[in-house]
């Protein structure tokens, strides 16, 4: 499955098997100096690349910078002096949700990940991530598509300036993460040339995409369209947003009712699959599976499970979290995956979303916009989703935005 997914983002057949293979040690020992020489494990590109994301983004110092970059950015977005000079009005703007939260987050995810240089090759790198996002599912499940497809040329687009990126002077990667820096060090070391070393660029760019934006629309449509929730998360992140800049550890351990909107909206619209190889005969049901076939395990219906979330899963209710606490630890509930594929982006993903939702909700006086009149956006289930679902095609959401007293 992996293999496949790597051939549709443009990684050559002959390079994937080298991706497979044992790295150096000593080229494995470079990003782990915390580890002692003759204790590094030896393992595969594949393999290296996962450990350097959990070295990334799994609590602790590295962890602590990213997040300080990322909410930096997020922070320095959602200023009135900001929002005016995207949408150019005076006083009060009415905004497309679904822009405001895309343009806000890729934005921040993409400056943490590159710095600013790669906004000096490729200014629309936003809207080219947008538009590979809205049909990448046709790749991953090896849909027909044409070669001038929006998604094939906004990939075109991405691997083009990712290789004049990594092509460029050092000071266009000035900014540039530590995951990002040690992965393409390791590629290069073992003569990967740069246009497949862009396409693995792209494979980590999309990864860090592909949910946040959607899942920020969702939380603020729910809380927007329901004014006691509304009124309820604004007086309790209060303390923490009314700084320069956000308390985040006030907002991480303060703000039970947050947490409980952040988990429920996670069970609701994310509508992401577990994929695995048939190897091998196997007996499931009564049904027999065979190989070179793939099965795709859905946890949507896990977490719609009326033996664990009531009679009403569909509903969209926040304080379930909030009476059982082990709701969030159910074998149920796995918006991140689980096991040896348990995502270490989460603990990023939960304080972005966090420190997002609270500077909304207190820097700006953001409400629905009554004309024309709204009803709530109905969630995507026809299309295969990778991780959050979006609207249905024309829903969104209109808001009235005007800078905080």
């Amino acid at each position: 499955m992996l293999n496949d997914l790597l051939i549709g983002f443009g990684v050559r057949a002959h390079v994937i098997q080298r991706l497979w293979e044992k790295l150096p040690i000593d080229i494995l020992q470079k990003a782990r100096a915390d580890i002692k020489p003759g204790k590094v494990p030896h393992v595969s590109v594949v393999h290296s690349t996962l450990d350097l994301y959990k070295r990334q983004l799994l609590p602790g110092p590295r962890f602590e910078k990213i997040n300080d970059i990322l909410t930096g950015y997020i922070d320095r977005s959602l200023r009135w002096s900001e929002i005016l000079s995207i949408y150019q009005h005076q006083d009060c703007t009415r905004v497309s949700l679904s822009d405001l939260c895309s343009r806000v987050l890729v934005d921040a995810i993409t400056r943490t990940l590159f710095g600013d240089g790669i906004y000096r090759i490729e200014p629309e790198m936003n809207q080219h991530l947008l538009d590979f996002n809205e049909d990448a599912w046709k790749l991953v499940f090896q849909y027909p598509q044409s070669a001038d497809s929006k998604m094939n040329k906004a990939r075109k687009c991405m691997l083009k300036a990712f290789v004049t990126y990594m092509q460029g002077p050092e000071s266009l990667r000035a900014g540039q993460s530590w995951l990002l820096t040690a992965v393409m060090e390791e590629q290069q070391a073992v003569d990967i040339i740069d246009e497949d070393r862009a396409a693995l660029m792209l494979m980590i760019y999309w990864a860090a995409n592909i949910n946040p934006y959607r899942l920020a629309f969702w939380m603020l449509s729910y809380i927007l369209f329901d004014p006691n929730l509304h009124a309820t998360l604004k007086a309790e992140t209060a303390l923490a947003s009314s700084g320069k800049h956000p308390n985040i550890p006030y907002l991480m351990t303060k703000c039970p009712r947050l947490d409980a909107t952040y988990q429920e909206t996670l069970r609701i619209v994310n509508g992401a699959l577990s994929a695995r190889k048939i190897v091998a005969p196997t007996v499931i049901g009564g049904k027999t599976l065979h190989s070179p076939n793939t099965i795709l395990i859905p946890f949507r219906q896990l977490q719609y499970d009326k033996r664990v979330f009531g009679d009403d899963p569909s509903r969209f209710e926040p304080e379930r979290f909030l009476h059982d606490k082990g709701l969030s630890a159910s074998p149920n509930f796995r918006p991140f995956g689980g096991g040896v594929n348990y995502c270490p982006g989460r603990f990023l993903a939960r304080q972005e979303m966090f420190v997002f939702v609270a500077l909304m909700l207190h820097r700006f006086q953001i409400s629905l916009s009554r004309e024309p009149r709204q009803r709530f956006p109905e969630l995507d289930t026809s299309t295969p989703a990778l991780g959050i679902n979006g609207t249905k095609s024309g829903m969104d959401v209109l808001v009235d935005i005007r800078e905080a007293s």
